[in-house]
């Protein structure tokens, strides 16, 4: 009886991933409730028990970076301080609950039903994404896209503007492409934790990040694929047994390369063109990363970061941008070297981890461990309930399928 309980809690997990983007209620009008606004309550769902000493490292960790960006961050804009501030709070909250919680196991013989799960969740969100791109081939627009839009915690607007002008991308249930691109990975992380090989679903998620025309989508499924190929087969053992297969898989990856190739290159290209997106996002605020590592008046404080960036005058399209689209950039742009420091840390032991995942299938945690900086270049939103859910999910299932490594 309590393996069906588990089982039905855990299920909350894949059905999350088509309400994550949907608006319960506003609250003051700018701040949007959706079920991830509750994730502290659901993960207690799934709890066995708590370390309350890793908690309090992770709660005195952020409380020191609070008071870092108060004490050197210069305030532009106040009212917005006390929102901005809790919302760092609340995604600490929930890394360190995610970190220190022991979760109910998982039962073998419950795999299959949360698999399923995540197979129907992934096959109704690319579904959906293919049925706008045929609505845009065909109309030159989406309806669809636009209903879905009033559901969401942010308008697709500037989607359905880029659609008006000739641009092919969808959004599925998610108000952003990067974003839709970036619940597909997470998605099929948490199915990568099973162990088992799923040719069905990774084609389905490859084909859903294209259709979103998320480069960051594309790039980072890429990078896993190599990865996960090079901690299979690059060992001599593995070579001996396995040398048409790994022959046959490699010319696979490198056709489908060849075949987006073109679109990689004028992606890679656009980095140089003021005004795009890849620009904004990655070159444009190179110039506030700097001005905030060598310059003392360079840390902005919570709730300021709107003024900030429109005082730099970078475009975003037609008009002068005012967020960052970027994680990192902003991690850097609040806690100046603290950033970078934690960062390369992170990294370093990424690093360590792949170092020793050849050949003896660690690829997974290594993918798992590498998808959170990664997932930083997705998007500017990352101290949002919604954007913790899709970070920590994949987490969450490794932990209770009890896979013995440390997180």
């Amino acid at each position: 009886m309590s393996g069906s309980i588990r089982v039905c809690s855990y299920l909350l997990l894949p059905l999350i991933y088509l309400l994550v983007n949907v608006e319960i209620v506003s609250l003051g009008g700018s701040f949007p409730v959706t079920v991830v606004t509750f994730l502290p309550l659901i993960l207690l769902l799934f709890t066995a028990r708590i370390s309350l000493k890793k908690l309090m490292i992770a709660l005195g960790i952020g409380l020191a970076l609070t008071l870092f960006n108060y004490v050197f961050g210069q305030s532009l804009d106040t009212s917005k301080y006390v929102t901005s501030t809790m919302l760092f709070v609340y995604i600490v909250i929930i890394i360190g609950m995610t970190w220190s919680i022991r979760f109910k196991t998982i039962s073998p013989r419950n795999y299959k039903k949360i698999l399923r799960a995540f197979y129907l969740v992934t096959g109704i969100i690319v579904l959906l994404a293919g049925l706008e791109m045929a609505e845009i081939i065909l109309t030159g627009g989406s309806r669809l896209i636009e209903k879905i839009s009033g559901l969401l915690i942010y308008s697709n607007s500037y989607v359905l503007n880029f659609i008006k002008f000739g641009g092919k991308r969808t959004t599925a249930l998610y108000f952003e492409p990067a974003f839709f691109a970036l619940a597909l990975i997470s998605i099929w992380l948490c199915i990568k934790q099973f162990g088992i090989k799923t040719p069905k679903a990774d084609a389905m998620i490859l084909v859903g990040i294209i259709l979103s025309g998320s480069f960051s989508g594309v790039m980072t499924f890429i990078l896993f694929y190599l990865l996960e190929w090079g901690f299979q087969y690059l060992n001599k053992r593995a070579l001996k047994k396995r040398l048409p297969l790994a022959i046959i898989s490699l010319t696979v990856f490198i056709i489908g390369l060849m075949v987006a190739f073109p679109y990689i290159s004028a992606r890679i290209g656009d980095l140089g063109t003021e005004g795009s997106s890849s620009y904004y996002r990655i070159i444009g605020p190179l110039v506030m990363v700097g001005y905030s590592l060598t310059h003392i008046d360079g840390v902005v404080r919570f709730g300021s970061l709107y003024e900030y960036v429109a005082s730099f005058g970078i475009f975003n399209g037609a008009n002068v941008g005012k967020t960052i689209d970027n994680g990192l950039y902003l991690l850097i742009i609040y806690f100046s070297w603290f950033a970078v420091l934690l960062t390369g840390w992170y990294l370093v032991r990424v690093v360590k981890m792949a170092r020793g995942a050849f050949g003896n299938n660690q690829n997974f945690r290594v993918q798992l461990w590498l998808f959170t900086p990664i997932s930083l270049f997705f998007t500017g939103s990352i101290f949002s309930p919604e954007y913790a859910f899709l970070i920590v999910c994949p987490f969450i299932l490794r932990k209770a399928l009890k896979i013995t490594d440390s997180l």
